[in-house]
């Protein structure tokens, strides 16, 4: 604890002269610019600092920023590239009427005989168009039913079976209903 009793002040505010004090600070003067000189420096410099600093942060969030931006310009392309790719990967455009002679050209290899054909639909699916085929046939033996069913799913063309149903008549003859679908990638 503190005893302010044994503080000796010979100092009091009454006895202030001034005269005294003028002539402390003309003594001193260019110790007191040179003082306040330096506070101004060190303040304004402190200034000057915390106003970097704050641009500084200020750069660095624009930055990040802009390398997401950028990073998401890069997938973007990446991601065209890749289209760009598969759809030139992918064969030639079937329409409707050359599957229909692709399929009858098939079927012909493979002794299957086209009874009726109905064109179906052509569904827009956004990148591509769905087109489909029906049709009824006969085939003279279950193998070469299979193997004109595979004919069609190994086509070189974007082509699928998409339902069939048969039954056996007389003598190993079987008449089957098939839905063929094509995929058009639109370009």
């Amino acid at each position: 604890m503190l005893n302010l009793d044994k503080i000796n002040s010979d100092f009091d505010l009454k006895d202030l002269d001034a005269e005294k004090i003028l002539k402390l600070i003309i003594e001193h003067q260019n110790s007191i610019i040179k003082l306040v000189l330096l506070i101004g420096v060190l303040l304004i410099g402190g200034g000057m600092f915390n106003d970097y600093h704050r641009k500084g942060q200020v750069l660095q969030v624009q930055m990040t920023k802009a390398q997401e931006k950028l990073d998401v310009i890069k997938s973007r392309k990446t991601a065209l590239d890749e289209l760009k790719k598969f759809k030139s990967s992918v064969s030639k455009n079937l329409s409707e009427s050359e599957l229909i002679t692709l399929i009858s050209e098939y079927a012909k290899s493979h002794n299957v005989a086209i009874t009726s054909l109905s064109p179906g639909e052509s569904k827009d699916m956004g990148l591509y168009d769905n087109l489909s085929v029906s049709f009824q046939a006969t085939s003279d033996s279950f193998k070469n039913l299979l193997l004109f069913l595979r004919k069609i799913e190994k086509s070189d063309f974007p082509i699928m079976v998409d339902s069939w149903t048969g039954q056996e008549e007389e003598k190993g003859k079987i008449n089957f209903g098939i839905k063929v679908s094509a995929v058009l990638i639109h370009t």
